[in-house]
């Protein structure tokens, strides 16, 4: 009886949720300026399967995102601290990187499946609206950024493959419910 009276709970409640993202307010004489706020359906899916791969890509985007966080805020302090450097300074400062990234990461990263590898790699497209091709070969050289592309491609891995956000709309239903705004300048 109470599973019952807990189903028809879940019932009434569940169609309309509402999700404020980043819930501040501004008060300026006397008017009040609220963030927008986001109302999420309940998600319908077509059958247990479409559920089930919904349901496993937003857990691996969960275990990847700190990844995704960390390669971003790296990419950006390596674009800042490297601005104001000579091509041979900003080489051995991006080696010195990218050893101290191997230290950290290498045991972690190599125990990723092939589907984690992917959303790894569009989820860094997506937050730096930049293909990983083009961050290597901005980073290391066309050379080293063409091995590293023939290899993602054996393991079906699309490094110049730009971010869509109209090609990936479950992808971005679970980014923007973990608060991630989509980035100015995407195609929608």
């Amino acid at each position: 009886m109470k599973y019952f009276l807990f189903l028809i709970l879940g019932c009434i409640y569940s169609p309309l949720q509402a999700q404020q993202l980043f819930p501040t307010h501004t008060e300026q004489a006397g008017e009040m300026q609220l963030n927008e706020a986001v109302v999420v359906s309940t998600r319908l899916f077509t059958n247990d399967t479409a559920r089930y791969h919904y349901n496993q890509m937003k857990h691996y985007v969960k275990m990847i995102l700190p990844y995704v966080d960390t390669a971003v805020a790296l990419f950006q302090d390596i674009e800042v601290q490297s601005a104001d450097m000579s091509a041979r300074q900003r080489r051995q400062y991006i080696r010195s990187r990218e050893s101290e990234i191997k230290h950290r990461f290498e045991d972690r990263l190599s125990q990723l499946n092939i589907t984690q590898g992917r959303l790894l790699v569009k989820l860094i497209n997506r937050q730096l609206k930049k293909n990983c091709y083009s961050i290597l070969q901005d980073l290391k050289n066309p050379i080293t950024a063409a091995w590293y592309l023939s290899v993602a491609r054996i393991h079906g891995i699309n490094l110049s493959e730009d971010y869509v956000a109209a090609e990936n709309p479950d992808l971005e239903m679970i980014m923007r419910n973990l608060g991630y705004e989509e980035k100015e300048g995407q195609e929608k």
